[in-house]
C-alpha cells in the first residue's frame, strides 16, 4: 500500500503501527504515540490518513481533543476500525514522505 522504504521511515518515529483500509481510505493506526511536551494526554493512539479526504490532503484522527495546545478547530469526527477518532483543521502539503506528514500534523500541538 505504501512504499516500503517510507514504512521504515516511519516506524523510526512510531514503531507501533498497522495498516488497515477502510471506506476506500487507507489508514495508519500508530499506537502510544508521543504527542509533544504541554499536550494532555501525553500519549495517545492516533489514526493517519496520508491521502486526500474530507478536502485536506491528509488527516491525523486523535481518540479525543488534546488539550495544553494553542487553540485549533476540531472539525473532523469520524468512526473507522470500530473507534471514534477527530481531528483539527490543519493542512499539510502534498507529495511529502509518510514520516514527513505525520511530523507537520503534530506541529499543529505545538505551543
Amino acid at each position: 500500500m505504501f512504499p516500503q522504504d517510507q514504512i521504515e521511515e516511519l516506524k523510526r518515529i512510531a514503531p507501533n503501527l498497522c495498516f488497515a483500509e477502510e471506506g476506500g481510505y487507507p489508514y495508519i493506526l500508530i499506537e502510544q504515540l508521543q504527542l509533544p511536551d504541554g499536550c494532555q494526554p501525553a500519549m495517545v493512539d492516533v489514526l493517519l490518513c496520508p491521502k486526500p479526504r474530507d478536502g485536506y490532503k491528509s488527516r491525523l484522527f486523535f481518540p479525543q481533543v488534546i488539550t495544553g495546545i494553542p487553540a485549533r478547530n476540531w472539525n473532523g469526527n469520524i468512526r473507522v476500525l470500530e473507534r471514534n477518532w477527530c481531528a483539527m483543521s490543519w493542512q499539510v502539503p502534498e507529495g511529502l514522505r509518510l514520516a514527513e506528514v505525520l511530523l507537520i500534523h503534530l506541529k499543529a500541538l505545538k505551543l
